[in-house]
Order: structure tokens, then C-alpha cells, then sequence
């Protein structure tokens, strides 16, 4: 039997209709208590703790409510229900940080349980001593600079939120002086209060005494695809190139870098050459910025140090950079500073930073990469000064045609003397720039630094055609007679305690800026080392210089 059916047909039309309305009547299923229809409208807040100050809050972007002390808050406009949520600090209080959790939902009824915490910011600061009269910088995680020439404790004007990390370094050094931080770097979850900075005066090595009585050279060991094609000559490579500068009498020998090909010729000397002198080389690869951040360049300066220490007695010197005027705009003095200071702390050996007299002369000029960096805040960090040039690279700049002399034997002589004297000017130029020394004091190069020239030569073949003198005297006996001219110029009066050749060995890899070698890429003596004991020189002309090439156009 269908029981709807039959309940119908039991009742009158007018009691269906009564339980038609009753049916029509009952109310939809809901989350609202029985008898109650959900609200139009909720509000939204929640509490805030921990609170020192005033404080803006936001829903949604907007409705802005200020709060000043801790305790329950609500929104003074409520939305509708259904909709979402989301509170957010528009104003933090002073030197606080406020968090805001479960500050986000969609909202089907009021909500109060949304929840501001509030952390006081903490200070860095620590104390500075060994300050004699100048001014030190120091910056907390690169910026909020402090400068100050007192000693005593100090503040960082700008505090940071609970549980940050911070990092105090040195900005800007005091004249005359190097400052070390300790305890500078770490995770604040209180006021930090034990970084120490201790300020010490520079203190300048005197020059090893290889430096007045050696022989000195610039040396790479590639033979190939060079350093960017990662290279790394065998042992056996290395030791014949030992073998033939100490034939030749070189003991004092220039790297570049420090790497593992540098610690592969340090290890070999070691063993195998023990009177023989380095200067050990770090190179420094440019930047876009003036942070100084360059993990080639932390690197290096490590390995450095611990080279510096684990080879002592034969590494004599450290050469920060090379030449590193010519690409200036990408090596702020700033970062070079910096990487002079970081390496003299670490070793005892005395220090300097190679580069083209230009820049130690103070002429340094605005070109290309070159952004006329000077020198005057390099010099006081320095133990000496390490000085290139190159007469061939600047021939523009000096008389080498000789027209006035009769074309020969008598031109040549004219223009190696004249190669000869721009190099002394180029010296001379360095040694009478003046600067503040360490002490504030105006002096020059030449009365305060020994200057030595770290790198100089003549090319023995052409490989740049587009430098004119190459065309008539790059020369294997032009490169002798300047080489000898050198010799007789080094621990002159007046004169450089030490000129380091450039280069031992030809680097075809260098293309254009190769042929400066005293050996061919295979190793075979040139004329530059004719008439010596080196093993299967040739032997010299009669006279010494026939054949030196000179300035001649005619056909």
C-alpha cells in the first residue's frame, strides 16, 4: 500500500494545505542553532601581548586600528560573513617588531583569535680601544655606519628585531692604523654588548735582504691552455723550469695567484730548491658593487696565508692584486683596502700590491675600466711598493723612432737608452708623489717605501701588430741590451733595489701579449741568455748588440 497516497485520500483538501504550509514552513539545515539565522555580519580581533608603544594594525589593507597596550582588540568595522580575513601590521611600534599569527581565514562567525606578539629590538655595541687620534667606521651588517675617535664603548644608532643576525665590520680604517673585530658576528636574541675592536699601529717589514743581492723574475708555469683553461703542468714540467732559471742565476721569482699550480711550484722549490726566494702572488677578480664579496677573492687571500705559513722560508714577499688599476671600476679602493689589511693580519712576510706606475704616480686616468683610482689611502697600508713598466707599452709616450740620429747601430743605441730613460721616469714619477704616511705626516713614495719594479721587459718577436714599435724592434737583441740596461741601472744610486724581469718562459696562451720570455714556450734560451751557463745558450754576436732593430721605414 502506498502510504502517501493513502494519507492524502484520508484528509480533506483543507488539511492538505495545512500540511502543505507546514512543510513550506520549516526552516533550512544550517551550523546556526536551532531556532536562529546566521549572522549578516562578524567582527574580527584577537589580542595583542608583549606590547611597548603603539602599534597600527590592518584588515584586508585597511580599517586601520591603533593599539597602545596590551589586551583584547576588534576591528571597528565588521564584515560580512563568509567573507576572508586578513590582519596585517601596517606601523611597527619603536624599537619593536610585532608578529601577527592566525591573523588570516574566512570568517563564518566573529573572530577573536587572531594574535599580535610583540619583541623588543635588541642593540649591538661592544667597546673600541688602541685608537691614537683618528677616526674608525664601523658598519653592522653593511650599513648604520659608526664613526668614532674615542675609545670606550659604543652603540649602533639602529637596533635590530630579536633573534637577528648581525655582523660588525670595519668601514673605513684610522689613519696609520689597522682595528680587528672579534665577537662581531652572530645571532641577537638580547642586547649584544661584547664586540671588541682593538686598533694597532701599522707596522711596515723591512725588504728581506734577497731583495738587495738577488736575481730576480716573473715566472708562470703554463704551458698550454693557461690558468682559464685549468691547466695544471705536471711536476716534472715544474722542476725543469727551476732547474733553468737557476742555471740562468735567477733566485728570486715572481708567482701570480694562489692556487694549486702556485703550491705545486712552492712544494717542488722547497724540496728541491731551497735557496730560492718568492714573491707569492694573489689575485683579485673585479666586482659590480663596493661589498666587497667575492668568494674567489676570500679564497685566495686564504690560501695565501696558509702558503705564507707553510712555505716561510722561502716565500719572502705577498703581492695583493695585479695591476688592478686597469680595471679600477670593478676593484673599489675600498674592497682593495680591505683584502691589503685582511692579508697583512694573517702572515708576517712584508707586503705590497703590484700595479702599473701610473697609478702609484697618481695618474691614474678615467678610461674604459679605469675609474682614476689614487693610490693615497693604499700607500700607508703597504711595506713597499711594487712598480710596472714597460717602455714597448707605452712607446707613444717617449722619443723611440730617434729620427735625429743616423739610421743603424747608432739609432738602435739611441732607442734603448731612451727605453732605458722613460722607465727611470716612470720610477722617478712614483718615487715624488706625495701622500699622508701613516702618521699624517706629507711625504713621498720614494723617502717613506722602498720601490722596486716588478715588472718590466722587451718583446723578443712581434705579436701585436697594432703597437708600431713592434714592427722594427721587437727583436731578440733589443730584449737582450734592454735586459743588460736593466742590470745596470738596478742597486744604482738612485736606482731600484730590485727589477723583476718579465717574463722566464713565453706564454702562447696570453696571444697578442706574448714574446716577453727570456725561454721560448719549449724552452729554449734566447739571446737573451746568450754566452751563459744555461743549458744549450746560444751563442753572443760580435758585436754584442749587431742586429738590434731601430726605427727605419725605408724600404
Amino acid at each position: 500500500m502506498n502510504a502517501s497516497k493513502s494519507l492524502r485520500s484520508a484528509m480533506g483538501p483543507m488539511a492538505q494545505l495545512v500540511v502543505l504550509f507546514t512543510f513550506i514552513s520549516l526552516p533550512a539545515c544550517s551550523d546556526s542553532p536551532a531556532g536562529e539565522s546566521p549572522p549578516a555580519e562578524v567582527s574580527i580581533g584577537g589580542t595583542v601581548s608583549g606590547l611597548d608603544g603603539t602599534v597600527t594594525l590592518q584588515n584586508n589593507g585597511a580599517d586601520d586600528l591603533t593599539v597602545s597596550s596590551d589586551g583584547p582588540f576588534t576591528f571597528p568595522l565588521a564584515i560580512a560573513a563568509g567573507e576572508t580575513y586578513s590582519v596585517t601590521v601596517q606601523t611597527q611600534p619603536t624599537d619593536q617588531v610585532c608578529v601577527v599569527t592566525d591573523g588570516s581565514g574566512t570568517a563564518q562567525a566573529d573572530v577573536s583569535t587572531v594574535s599580535v606578539v610583540c619583541t623588543t629590538n635588541v642593540t649591538i655595541g661592544g667597546t673600541i680601544s688602541g685608537l691614537t687620534g683618528g677616526t674608525v667606521t664601523l658598519v653592522n651588517n653593511g650599513v648604520d655606519p659608526l664613526s668614532t675617535d674615542m675609545n670606550g664603548p659604543f652603540t649602533f644608532s639602529a637596533s635590530i628585531p630579536n633573534g637577528a643576525n648581525y655582523e660588525v665590520t670595519v668601514q673605513t680604517r684610522p689613519v696609520g692604523q689597522t682595528c680587528l673585530v672579534t665577537n662581531g658576528s652572530g645571532t641577537a636574541t638580547d642586547d649584544v654588548t661584547n664586540v671588541t675592536v682593538e686598533c694597532e699601529a701599522l707596522m711596515l717589514g723591512p725588504l728581506p735582504e734577497i731583495y738587495a743581492t738577488g736575481k730576480a723574475i716573473n715566472y708562470g708555469a703554463y704551458r698550454a691552455g693557461g690558468p682559464d683553461a685549468g691547466e695544471i703542468p705536471s711536476d716534472e714540467d715544474v722542476l725543469e723550469d727551476l732547474g733553468l732559471m737557476q742555471s740562468a742565476g735567477f733566485n728570486l721569482v715572481r708567482l701570480f695567484g694562489s692556487n694549486p699550480v702556485t703550491e705545486k711550484v712552492l712544494r717542488l722549490a722547497d724540496a728541491n730548491f731551497p735557496d730560492m726566494r718568492f714573491q707569492l702572488g694573489i689575485t683579485l677578480f673585479g666586482m659590480l658593487d663596493d661589498l666587497c664579496e667575492v668568494p674567489e677573492n676570500d679564497q685566495e687571500i686564504e690560501t695565501a696565508i696558509r702558503l705564507a705559513s707553510t712555505y716561510e722560508d722561502i716565500v719572502a714577499t705577498i703581492s695583493v692584486g695585479n695591476e688592478t688599476s686597469f680595471f679600477s671600476c670593478f676593484m673599489p679602493i675600498n674592497c682593495l683596502e680591505l683584502y691589503i689589511e685582511r692579508t697583512k693580519e694573517g702572515v708576517t712576510q712584508p707586503v705590497t700590491a703590484d700595479d702599473d706606475y701610473t697609478f702609484y704616480a697618481g695618474q691614474n686616468a678615467v678610461n674604459g675600466s679605469r675609474c682614476g683610482n689614487q693610490p693615497d689611502t693604499i700607500l700607508p697600508l703597504l711595506d713597499f711598493v711594487s712598480i710596472h713598466a714597460y717602455p714597448v707599452s707605452y712607446f707613444q709616450a717617449w722619443d723611440w723612432k730617434q729620427e735625429g740620429v743616423e739610421a743603424g747601430p747608432l739609432r738602435a743605441a739611441a732607442m734603448m737608452e731612451a727605453a732605458l730613460g722613460h722607465a727611470q721616469e716612470n720610477y722617478q714619477a712614483v718615487y715624488d708623489y706625495e701622500y699622508l704616511d701613516a702618521l699624517g705626516a706629507t711625504v713621498t713614495v720614494g723617502e717613506s717605501l722602498p720601490i722596486v719594479v716588478g715588472e718590466t721587459g722587451w718583446k723578443w718577436r712581434q705579436t701585436n701588430s697594432g703597437l708600431e714599435i713592434e714592427d722594427y724592434a721587437a727583436n731578440p737583441v733589443n730584449a737582450k741590451w734592454y735586459s743588460d740596461l736593466l742590470r745596470t741601472w738596478e742597486r744604482s744610486p738612485g736606482g731600484p733595489p730590485t727589477i723583476f724581469v718579465f717574463v722566464a718562459f713565453d706564454e702562447t696562451w696570453k696571444g697578442i701579449d706574448d714574446g716577453w720570455g727570456f725561454w721560448d714556450e719549449l724552452r729554449t734560451p734566447l739571446y737573451a741568455l746568450c754566452d751563459t751557463s744555461v743549458p744549450d745558450a746560444p751563442a753572443c754576436n760580435d758585436p754584442l748588440y749587431e742586429g738590434a732593430g731601430y726605427y727605419d721605414p725605408s724600404p
